[in-house]
């Protein structure tokens, strides 16, 4: 962290009405510890303006993938106080907020690099970053959806039924464990390709090496629509007969700021609540 008072922007969950009131809450301390950079509300502006030392988010999980989106290439540490319910990435809660800012604003938290994807969107000028996943299902019409996978150049299959989940390990634990895919530790460089209601039955999901680009491609009749694609529940664009979807693993890292001793398997536990026999459990605390 730069020397002085660290320089911190603050991020917030627009459609949550208590996080606002929160926020401003808080803001008087904050700016009593540092250098306020800006406030933002607006899940649609660019951060790549911001010249921030940490990046603290009040809201949840989607209001951090909204930020690492937003933020582009220009990364900035970032630390999510959990206003919302699961919080797989906010890991600080309200009770403990206070001492753990302090702990941030110090410079005493250890900062984990989190995958991020680029994804070639049909009519989209550029590639758009993401945290979690890319969902590319059917229409609200009864017709099952077609994508053709590509690994590289080497064609894979043609998954069919109500769409696909390609998530990062990030998203391992969102959409594509819901769909029944696996957990995926945060430090692979690889993906996970999960289909929705597959047609097929020996069908299953796929883990892919991030060294490798993918190309997804819907078929159907050229220019037909036939579905969505949505990039971490927030971008959403329609898709057509012969659209291809290109992703591949970014240069990019996300900088995800955590407590000491609250690694990735302790959260499992506690968000799933993991454990052995209680007798087993025990030895091991």
């Amino acid at each position: 962290m730069a020397a002085g008072l660290p320089k911190v922007l603050l991020l917030g969950d627009p459609k949550k009405g208590h996080v606002r009131r929160i926020l401003d809450g808080y803001l008087p301390w904050i700016e009593a510890r540092c250098e306020v950079v800006g406030v933002s509300l607006d899940r649609e502006e660019d951060l790549e303006g911001y010249e921030a030392d940490l990046c603290l988010v009040f809201g949840g999980d989607g209001t951090i993938l909204s930020a690492a989106r937003r933020m582009g290439r220009r990364q900035i540490p970032t630390l999510g106080v959990n206003l919302g319910r699961l919080g797989f990435l906010a890991e600080v809660t309200r009770e403990g907020i206070e001492e753990v800012l302090e702990q941030a604003f110090a410079g005493r938290l250890e900062e984990e690099k989190r995958l991020l994807l680029e994804c070639e969107l049909p009519g989209e000028r550029g590639p758009v970053l993401l945290l979690n996943d890319v969902v590319v299902q059917r229409g609200e019409s009864r017709s099952l959806i077609g994508i053709s996978t590509h690994v590289d150049e080497e064609y894979v299959t043609t998954y069919v039924g109500d769409g696909l989940v390609l998530a990062s390990p990030v998203g391992s634990t969102a959409y594509s464990l819901a769909a029944g895919g696996p957990i995926l530790a945060p430090d692979l460089d690889a993906y996970v390709l999960t289909p929705l209601a597959p047609h097929a039955l020996p069908v299953r999901p796929l883990v892919v090496s991030g060294r490798h680009a993918l190309r997804l491609t819907v078929e159907g009749p050229s220019g037909r629509p036939c579905g969505t694609v949505t990039i971490d529940g927030q971008v959403r664009v329609e898709v057509r007969g012969g659209d291809r979807i290109g992703v591949r693993v970014s240069k990019t890292r996300f900088r995800l700021l955590t407590s000491k001793g609250n690694d990735f398997f302790r959260i499992l536990r506690k968000k799933f609540g993991w454990a052995g026999s209680p007798a087993y459990a025990k030895r091991k605390r």
